[in-house]
């Protein structure tokens, strides 16, 4: 019954969320063949390239982010419709446990937002893998190997490869500010929203403060080493401090669903 449940979320989901990721690969296959090449990185002065770098890099950002939070708001919507909403009485009526229901929007969960940064990875390599960009950036690659502290492939290959865990707990992190936002009699949604900014901020705040009882902050600001060094001391402690939070918010979720759901 498990595979079932997911593979009716995805089904459910797949057709839009491929559908505006098409949009995005084809928005990344037209940025390179009408605006990366036919830039010449080598020849051209530095001047005439700072406005359509920058130009670039800003709508490249914005893009990157509006498709990732659309992934995110279709498994937000997905989980909060499913089970809490009108569709809800349909869904708990099934000979599901409360369990099942939660891992299996978990793991649909974490496919679409796994596909998304997959999906968003081969967008960036189609947009910079061209000719003149290669070249250029064989120029400055020794220099860049050492002040990141290893190659930049495997850089971005760590990079991703977090980008990959972040989903997990972004996913467990969304359910249990809506599972939260379920405890109230009113305004659910609206307080399911709050709980969500008010656990950001209160995960910012515990992250500061690990690193200041353990010290990273203070290595980090002197400490004038390679950057993959840098970030190995900070992310370290951080991504420990991370999976205990999103432990204990998977443990909060289940025990919501399980004995104080209410759909009334």
């Amino acid at each position: 019954m498990l595979g079932k449940l997911i593979k009716y979320d995805l089904k459910a989901s797949m057709k839009v969320f491929l559908m505006f990721h098409l949009v995005f690969l084809l928005a990344c296959g037209f940025g390179r063949v009408f605006f990366i090449n036919q830039m010449d990185f080598i020849n051209a002065p530095s001047k005439a390239l700072f406005a359509p770098i920058v130009i670039l890099i800003c709508l490249v950002t914005i893009l990157i982010v509006a498709v990732n939070i659309c992934s995110w708001l279709m498994i937000t919507f997905r989980f909060y419709r499913n089970l809490f909403s009108g569709e809800g009485y349909l869904s708990w009526t099934l000979p599901v446990s409360g369990i099942r229901h939660l891992w299996a929007k978990i793991i649909s969960g974490c496919i679409l937002m796994w596909t998304d940064t997959v999906i968003i990875a081969l967008g960036m390599f189609l947009l910079l893998s061209g000719r003149n960009v290669t070249e250029a950036y064989s120029l400055i690659a020794a220099d860049a190997t050492e002040s990141l502290g290893m190659p930049i492939s495997t850089f971005f290959l760590y990079a991703f490869l977090f980008c990959l865990i972040s989903c997990i707990t972004s996913v467990i992190s969304t359910y249990f500010c809506i599972a939260v936002g379920q405890l109230f009699s009113n305004h659910r949604v609206l307080c399911a929203v709050a709980a969500y900014f008010i656990l950001s901020f209160v995960l910012q705040i515990g992250v500061f403060l690990l690193m200041l009882l353990s010290g990273s902050f203070d290595y980090y600001m002197r400490f004038s080493g390679n950057f993959a060094e840098q970030m190995a001391h900070i992310m370290i402690p951080t991504f420990l401090f991370s999976a205990i939070v999103t432990l204990g918010e998977y443990i909060a979720t289940h025990y919501i669903i399980k004995k104080k759901i209410n759909l009334i």
